[in-house]
């Protein structure tokens, strides 16, 4: 009797689990007024390495581009790499730094002569949401970030 028990709450989970859809993250990604935004897009993708899911849109504002990412799974905690090892660095060319957003920690990495970059906020410990940008300097960019509803994102993404 214990193991059917334990087998049925197993099944429960997994289809729990099973059942979250990248779908679900789309209502995360808000409309920018003065924006085009493109319909969301995503996936969800099972492997040796775990599930990970994603869900993106592109915005447009005349010469202005964002490409909004959020990633659950294995993938999203690779992306803290490059800035495990710096705090900030400031060059002609490049600005980054590692820095709280809303209680969250973010890495921006912004190249001052292109005017493009990118803002990649850590979630939950296997979640981020990334924002590349074109077009704009990075000030500009944690503006626009600061319209995404990152703290209720987190939670939809720790129920997940």
């Amino acid at each position: 009797m214990k193991k059917i028990l334990i087998l049925s709450i197993t099944l429960i989970f997994a289809l729990y689990s099973y059942g979250e859809s990248y779908t679900d993250l789309y209502r995360f990604l808000v409309d920018i007024k003065g924006w085009k935004g493109e319909k969301p897009t995503g996936s969800k993708m099972a492997g040796p390495f775990g599930v990970v899911i994603t869900a993106e849109r592109d915005y447009s504002k005349n010469e202005k581009q964002l490409e909004i990412t959020v990633i659950k799974g294995s993938m999203a905690t690779a992306m803290m790499a490059p800035f495990s090892m710096v705090t900030e660095m400031d060059t002609p060319e490049e600005y980054v730094k590692v820095f709280k957003f809303n209680g969250f920690k973010t890495g921006l990495s912004h190249n001052k002569k292109s005017l493009t970059g990118e803002i990649i906020v850590f979630l939950t410990p296997d979640s981020v949401f990334s924002m590349k940008y074109s077009g704009m300097h990075y000030k500009e960019a944690l503006d626009i970030l600061k319209k995404f509803p990152l703290k209720e994102l987190s939670q939809k993404l720790m129920e997940m």
